[in-house]
C-alpha cells in the first residue's frame, strides 16, 4: 500500500487500482488524479470543516465507481445515491471493504477499514484530548473515553495508522500516539492533524526518538508525500 499525506488529517492510501481517502480538505489532491483508478473510496470523519470539504462532492461527476463514506453526524440531505452514513460502533461492508467505526472524542467517528491488502485506521478526532487551561475533571474523562475506543482494537493487527498528534496540547500532545503504539500492534504510524505546521515534525522526531515504537512511525515532509 502506498500512502500520501494530504494536508492536516487528510490521507489517501492506494492499493492495486483503488484508492481510499480520509477527510481530505483544502488540498493535496487533484481531481485529475481519479483517473488513475478503478475504484474510489472517499471517507469523512466527522463534520468539523477542516475534515469535510464539500468539493469531494464534485468528483461524484468525475468517475463512475465512486463511493462515500460518511460519519451519521454529517448532514444527510444528498441527493447521491453512493453515500453510506455511519455512526459509532457499527459494521458495514462497502463491496469488499470491512469497515467498522469507533466514537469519537469530538465530534464523528473514527475509521478501521479491512483491505484484503492490510487494514487501515484512519483516528479522525478520535484523540486524547488534553488541554492545560480545561479542569482536571474533564481532562480525566476524555482520557478514559479515548482509552475506552482504543481498547476496542487491541486485538486488532493494523497495518496503517493515522492518529492526531497536535501540537496544541503542548506535553499532551504525545499522549494519543503512545497509548495506541503501547497498547495495539501497529506496523506503521502516521502522525496527522498538522495543519500547516510541518516543522512540528522534525520536533516530534527528536521527542519521540527514545520510543520503543520509534521505528514505526513514519515523519514525512513538506514536499515529500508518498511513503
Amino acid at each position: 500500500m502506498s500512502v500520501k499525506y494530504l494536508y492536516h488529517s487528510g490521507v489517501s492510501v492506494s492499493y492495486k487500482n483503488r484508492i481510499l481517502i480520509f477527510d481530505y480538505f483544502k488540498k493535496g489532491f487533484e481531481s485529475k488524479e481519479l483517473d488513475s483508478y478503478e475504484e474510489v473510496f472517499i471517507f469523512v470523519s466527522h463534520r468539523h470543516k477542516d475534515h469535510f470539504d464539500n468539493e469531494i462532492l464534485k468528483w461524484n461527476q468525475l468517475h463512475e465507481n465512486i463511493h462515500y463514506i460518511f460519519s451519521s453526524d454529517i448532514s444527510q440531505k444528498f441527493s447521491l445515491k453512493n453515500i453510506t452514513f455511519m455512526g459509532p460502533d457499527e459494521k458495514r461492508t462497502v463491496n469488499d471493504l470491512f469497515i467498522s467505526t469507533y466514537r469519537s472524542t469530538d465530534e464523528g467517528v473514527a475509521f478501521l477499514v479491512e483491505t484484503e491488502s492490510g487494514n487501515i485506521f484512519h483516528s479522525g478526532d478520535l484523540n486524547w484530548w488534553h488541554w492545560e487551561e480545561d479542569d482536571e475533571k474533564n481532562n480525566q474523562l476524555m482520557k478514559m473515553k479515548f482509552i475506552e475506543e482504543i481498547s476496542k482494537l487491541k486485538n486488532m493487527k493494523i497495518d496503517i495508522a493515522f492518529i492526531p498528534v497536535d501540537q496544541r496540547l503542548s506535553y499532551a500532545k504525545y499522549y494519543a500516539i503512545d497509548y495506541l503504539m503501547e497498547n495495539v500492534s501497529v506496523r506503521k504510524v502516521f502522525p496527522i492533524h498538522l495543519f500547516d505546521d510541518y516543522s512540528f515534525l522534525t520536533t516530534a522526531e527528536k521527542d519521540l526518538s527514545d520510543r520503543a515504537y520509534y521505528d514505526k512511525i513514519s515523519f514525512y515532509k513538506e514536499g515529500q508525500n508518498e511513503v
